[in-house]
């Protein structure tokens, strides 16, 4: 089906963190599963400059894109064998951004402080939530090396190459809740993602802990990519079932 719209972005930092299964697996709705990469559950942090969207499968003319910062808090689920992304948070410096991401896709956008700079090849990122529950996120990080692309099997396509996410159907976190059916189901139409390897320093971090999670004690496993250009699907109603549109994640 064709996209509603078109989304771009730039400089963008992959975090990953492994936790207990039972640390995530309260925080999804009934429904749905976590899914494990080495007995793990995954955990990730997006920090990117959204450089604007555009109507179905347009990008945005040049002389309207603008930076605005966006943070991502993630994990990975299953539903019905197909996989994908359960959206714990997002936060963004751009209040109609954060509206229309809650009443157009129901996802959970939040208004932040937020600030993106560059110096050279290294990109630093601000946030600051103020709102309820507050959250705070600061980090350095660069590119280190050559792109590549994810290969099967890896954290890198476990945790990147995803290409569908869900949500609860209406305010309701139950799948198969509310008038007869199922969560939402999301698609995403894109190219695979051009990586390099990272440095990182996150000097703040309180999003799990604002999502309801135990702080990570560990180091991510990090990646960089320089940009993205994704086509976003109609949101359809899906069961455990019949959700199968598009592409696994």
């Amino acid at each position: 089906m064709p996209p509603v719209l078109t989304v771009t972005g730039r400089d963008v930092l992959f975090a990953h963190w492994a936790l207990d299964p039972a640390a995530v697996e309260p925080h999804v709705p009934d429904g749905l599963d976590v899914e494990t990469f080495d007995g793990s559950a995954w955990v990730s942090v997006l920090a990117l400059e959204n450089r604007g969207f555009g109507p179905g499968p347009m990008a945005p003319p040049s002389w309207l894109r603008r930076g605005v910062p966006q943070l991502n808090l993630r994990t990975y689920v299953t539903m019905g064998g197909q996989s994908g992304v359960y959206f714990l948070s997002l936060d963004t410096g751009d209040r109609l951004a954060a509206w229309a991401g809650r009443r157009g896709f129901g996802i959970p956008f939040h208004r932040a402080r937020m600030r993106l700079s560059r110096r050279g090849d290294e990109v630093s990122v601000r946030s600051r939530r103020e709102g309820d529950p507050p959250a705070a996120f600061r980090a350095r990080y660069r590119p280190t090396g050559r792109t590549y692309r994810a290969e099967s099997d890896t954290i890198e396509e476990f945790c990147i190459e995803r290409f569908r996410y869900f949500l609860p159907a209406d305010e309701d976190r139950r799948f198969g809740a509310g008038g007869g059916g199922g969560g939402r189901v999301g698609e995403l139409d894109r190219e695979p993602w051009d990586l390099r390897p990272a440095a990182a320093t996150i000097r703040e971090n309180t999003l799990f802990e604002a999502a309801g999670i135990p702080a990570p004690t560990g180091d991510p496993v990090v990646q960089y990519s320089p940009g993205f250009t994704m086509r976003v699907e109609p949101l359809v109603t899906g069961t455990t079932g019949d959700a199968t549109p598009g592409r696994l994640g």
